[in-house]
């Protein structure tokens, strides 16, 4: 994006401001079907609604919905507070140009709005964006919230994912498989045979009696599996020494055409490690306590996970046990 682009001179003429020029918001969201945002940094990201509720990012990934959510609402709720003063006009445009996000957004496949988001005013309760076509650029708020704008529109394609790596119905899972490598008689199956009921068992032998109610919390626990963060920071180094340890469980989950087929790894322990080291012994611990790393099948992406959410997926076929307290 050229400074040249939006670099323009300044003409209001007797105070007035033409409603084209200033009118920033598209009211009708549901026709909205693609929003295009690029940033100085070279970062830019394409948001495609796929279902009246399911966007995807750049074609690959589905969209996280609280962040497109915020979009939307923020998309039909901005308004003009006031168009930037002469003695601002200078500052302000130099400083869009070289950092701002353009938004292009599109209903109905058709190109029908292009401006550019830019930094706060110095009160925090505004932006400053400019129009494409118009004249000046403006201050823009959404009356009643005591904030500033550009955050919502963010351009890098990492921060637009969903985080789940399974969204689904409890009622449609049909399988979950947990595999411990070096134990394999703790391994728990987990299988759907009719409606509203299921066998537990360890691929060998099925329990004869269950707890439901714990099967039931279980279920709904594993259909909606999600990850922290994608880790991009590690050297191949550290990735083959975290391969070749293998995985300490195996997670399968299969519901209608969803799967997820992942390993999980141990992560060393690090610098950002909560727990460094064990208050009695004052040896470093051989593993992370709190983040582990999962990978799926035929992905070659490293997601951070934390003990905290998987816990309760990673069990055994003891804690199904009626008046059980096992793990």
């Amino acid at each position: 994006m050229a400074a040249a682009a939006i670099y323009f001179y300044y003409t209001q003429k007797s105070g007035t401001i033409k409603m084209e020029l200033s009118d920033f918001a598209v009211a009708d969201t549901l026709s909205i079907d693609k929003i295009f945002m690029a940033d100085r940094e070279g970062h830019s990201v394409t948001l495609t609604r796929q279902s009246p509720t399911e966007w995807s990012v750049n074609n690959k990934f589905q969209a996280k919905p609280s962040g497109i959510s915020t979009l939307l609402y923020t998309i039909s709720a901005i308004e003009v507070r006031s168009p930037v003063g002469k003695n601002l006009y200078n500052s302000t445009m130099k400083l869009m140009a070289s950092k701002s996000t353009k938004v292009e957004i599109y209903q109905h496949g058709d190109l029908v709005k292009t401006y550019y988001v830019g930094h706060p005013t110095m009160d925090n309760l505004g932006t400053f964006m400019y129009l494409q076509g118009s004249t000046v650029p403006f201050i823009v708020h959404i009356p009643g919230f005591n904030g500033f704008l550009s955050t919502r529109y963010f351009a890098e394609e990492q921060n637009w994912r969903d985080r789940g790596l399974l969204h689904t119905e409890p009622q449609l899972i049909t399988q979950i498989l947990v595999k411990n490598p070096v134990n394999p008689d703790s391994t728990l199956e987990i299988r759907k045979i009719k409606e509203g009921e299921y066998s537990v068992g360890n691929g060998k032998q099925l329990l004869a009696a269950f707890d439901k109610r714990k099967l039931n919390a279980y279920i709904n626990g594993a259909s909606n599996i999600f990850y922290e963060k994608l880790d991009n920071e590690m050297t191949g180094e550290q990735r083959d020494s975290i391969l070749k340890a293998g995985p300490f469980s195996i997670l399968y989950v299969e519901a209608g055409n969803k799967k997820v087929s992942a390993n999980l790894y141990r992560k060393p322990v690090s610098v950002s490690s909560r727990s460094q080291y064990n208050e009695t012994t004052g040896k470093i611990w051989s593993y992370d306590l709190d983040h582990f790393y999962l990978m799926l099948d035929q992905d070659t992406t490293w997601y951070r996970c934390q003990y905290f959410q998987y816990d309760r997926l990673l069990k055994t076929t003891g804690y199904f046990l009626p008046s059980s307290t096992g793990k």
